[in-house]
């Protein structure tokens, strides 16, 4: 699953195309393509991470906190700009440390990561420093993208303790992109995969 692959669309006619001015040297002359991409979504445990997956999968939430063990795989598929498709094989992987010595199997092959940390919660902000590390040799021979989200962004202003312009800078010292959503109102949710897709296009040319 970890590889990412491309094949021609054998629906192509009905899904058409939509190339944006500039992009026509990615255009495939038979038809929109179907990519496949592997991303891992990190973070401490009970940061909301299964709740983001599952808002925009199926756009649901669960207040009941459920312990991932190991890793749980799920598949979206996102229409790109340029009117291909990217199935996004995504791995939402335990956030326990008894786990962790369990995540370079899941990290391995991914093209893109999520981390993510509640903000309201100041040592899972603290922890993305580790989640880096963990994903360090992984992002220098791979030059993956990373995705910085703050979750919980309806939490009430007084209860927040990683601030959003704290965040940001975090993000820009480390070359991430950043983003807060809530996966309990599901702001921002349909925003981050759709960024996190068209970045994965662009950078690998899907």
């Amino acid at each position: 699953m970890g590889n990412c692959n491309s094949k021609k669309d054998s629906n192509s006619k009905q899904l058409g195309m939509n190339i944006r001015k500039g992009d026509t040297k990615r255009k495939n002359q038979d038809g929109p393509k179907i990519s496949e991409c592997k991303v891992v979504i990190l973070g401490d445990s009970a940061v909301g991470k299964t709740s983001i997956a599952v808002r925009y999968l199926e756009n649901k939430f669960d207040s009941n906190h459920i312990v991932t063990i190991g890793a749980q795989f799920q598949q979206p598929k996102i229409q790109l700009k340029n009117g291909n498709t990217l199935k996004i094989n995504l791995w939402d992987t335990a956030g326990e440390e008894k786990f962790r010595s369990m995540l370079p199997m899941y990290y391995k092959d991914a093209k893109a990561g999520i981390l993510v940390y509640d903000i309201g919660n100041e040592d899972s902000f603290s922890s993305i420093d580790y989640w880096i590390d963990a994903l360090s040799d992984h992002i220098a021979k791979q030059n993956i993208p990373l995705f910085l989200v703050g979750n919980k962004k309806d939490l009430d202003p007084e209860l927040k303790k990683v601030e959003t312009t704290r965040a940001q800078a975090y993000a820009k010292e480390h070359n991430m992109m950043f983003t807060e959503v809530s996966a309990k109102t599901s702001e921002g949710i349909v925003e981050l995969f759709k960024s996190l897709a068209e970045e994965l296009s662009v950078r690998f040319n899907y």
